[in-house]
């Protein structure tokens, strides 16, 4: 088998592995989250901990150097508006760990379609694909017993993974980081 060919299955596999995790949560996600809310300050360390993630990402590019050009600090400032007032709107915990889900979901179905594809339309595919995912756990959720279907988590789905492939744009813009290999 070619290399290429290994790559792409082990990326596929990557982003089929993060999705059956998503998937396979969905039942016992919502029991977890009112225990947790229960016993501690959930809210809290959902927030803490997002919050934590974005800055030590953004930190850690801009300390190296990944982002050299005055253009792209202003397009990380942009994503990370996107991101703050996401995180505000939404006003139940849990639905803020959708950012990270379908963030992580879009850059590995975008790394994995990048080596078929020109990268603006890798964007664009990893895109439909991630919102697709997303309208499959929407329609799994409306199966379940304990869990119902909302249009507005569908749209944050979408949302979420544009925002994680903006974020990813940002980072590989100045090409100074290689996410392709």
């Amino acid at each position: 088998m070619s290399d290429i060919r290994n790559k792409s299955i082990h990326r596929w596999m990557l982003a089929g592995i993060w999705t059956g995790l998503i998937y396979a949560t969905l039942y016992i996600m919502r029991p977890v989250c009112e225990f947790f809310r229960q016993y501690s300050w959930f809210s809290f360390c959902v927030n803490g901990g997002i919050a934590f993630v974005i800055v030590l990402l953004v930190l850690v590019f801009v300390r190296k150097k990944y982002i050299r050009k005055p253009a792209t600090y202003f397009l990380l400032f942009l994503v990370m508006t996107g991101y703050f007032f996401g995180m505000t709107l939404l006003s139940i915990p849990e639905e803020r760990l959708h950012f990270i889900e379908y963030g992580v979901l879009a850059f590995l179905v975008y790394r994995a379609l990048m080596l078929d594809f020109k990268n603006g339309e890798s964007y664009f595919a990893a895109f439909i694909i991630t919102s697709f995912v997303g309208l499959g756990d929407e329609g799994i959720q409306y199966l379940l017993p304990n869990r119902y279907y909302q249009l507005k988590d569908v749209c944050l789905n979408s949302v979420s993974a544009a925002l994680g492939l903006a974020l990813v744009y940002v980072i590989c813009r100045d090409k100074r980081i290689n996410i392709s290999r």
